[in-house]
């Protein structure tokens, strides 16, 4: 199954034109390849906004625009960009194919026909006799609402042990899918322990949400992941046969000194084994201009042109 996989478009007053062009310019490429299904995996907004402001409504005619190409799943991303409740106006737009929202802890599945059912509860106990392919989502978690469970202090730690057990929950669904033959996908929001960030740096730290352990115990071929703006991916290979885990990174580039291709994933995923590859963007790329003294101003301007 051919999935494209999007993320961290970071729509917003001060970011349109980039995230427009690139977005723009990833659909396109969406189209010329045949996805059979688009995930954005969170951060579509790069802070509140209006329904009249610009970039609300250039976000929509893009999304519109996927879900006439393929059914398009969107994930609750950061909450200071993407504030709960902020994807709810997709479930209205229309398209050829659906719109699903993931903004619980849940599963989807996505059907022969091409619509989407989810999951009662945390999980599916029993499978839709028409499933496609199943997707286990993961949105962004309210570490505060465990904060006041556990306490301040514990929040951190317990944020990561209590998702390693609800990833290690989704493995026996998981097997029951693949051997029927049918792809599985996670879709999560987070950091992962070790990852790089866009500027190079280590994310090495107690409050980051998953090891590349704890998501591989998930036993799902591909593992689909944002809000790290940097490409960057791992691999295993074992009795859930060779599973990928993969950050998408942004689409355009938003920060000053970003390294890395910027782009979205082509993902070819079958029960057995999941590879992916970056379509690069056209993304905007930050010059370093050093002068050992006063500027040059000529060399700026040709610098610049």
């Amino acid at each position: 199954m051919r999935i494209a996989h999007l993320s961290d478009l970071h729509y917003g007053a001060r970011t349109l034109e980039e995230a427009d062009r690139c977005l723009g310019a990833a659909i396109d490429r969406v189209a010329a390849l045949g996805a059979q299904a688009a995930v954005i995996s969170g951060d579509a907004t790069d802070h509140a906004l209006d329904l009249h402001a610009p970039a609300a409504a250039r976000l929509v005619a893009q999304v519109r625009r996927l879900a006439d190409i393929c059914p398009v799943l969107m994930l609750q991303g950061t909450y200071s960009h993407e504030p709960p409740g902020t994807l709810a106006v997709f479930r209205a737009v229309g398209g050829r194919h659906p719109i699903h929202v993931a903004e619980r802890i849940g599963q989807v599945v996505l059907t022969h026909q091409r619509g989407w059912i989810a999951s009662p509860g945390w999980r599916f106990e029993a499978l839709p006799h028409d499933t496609l392919a199943l997707f286990s989502c993961l949105p962004t978690v309210n570490k505060a609402t465990v904060a006041v469970t556990v306490g301040a202090a514990e929040a951190a730690q317990a944020v990561g042990e209590r998702l390693a057990r609800l990833l290690e929950g989704f493995a026996p669904i998981h097997r029951l899918v693949r051997s029927r033959g049918l792809p599985t996908i996670g879709v999560s929001h987070g950091t992962v322990f070790g990852c790089l960030s866009e500027h190079g740096v280590p994310m090495a730290g107690f409050d980051h949400e998953f090891t590349t352990g704890a998501l591989f115990a998930a036993e799902a071929q591909a593992f689909m992941l944002g809000h790290i703006h940097r490409h960057q991916a791992w691999t295993q290979d074992g009795a859930a046969g060779s599973q990928v885990i993969a950050y998408a990174g942004s689409l355009g580039r938003f920060h000053y000194g970003e390294e890395g291709e910027k782009g979205f994933l082509l993902w070819q995923v079958d029960a057995e084994a999941a590879r992916c590859a970056l379509e690069p963007t056209p993304a905007r790329h930050t010059v370093d201009i050093v002068f050992e003294g006063r500027p040059d101003l000529d060399a700026l301007r040709e610098a610049v042109t």
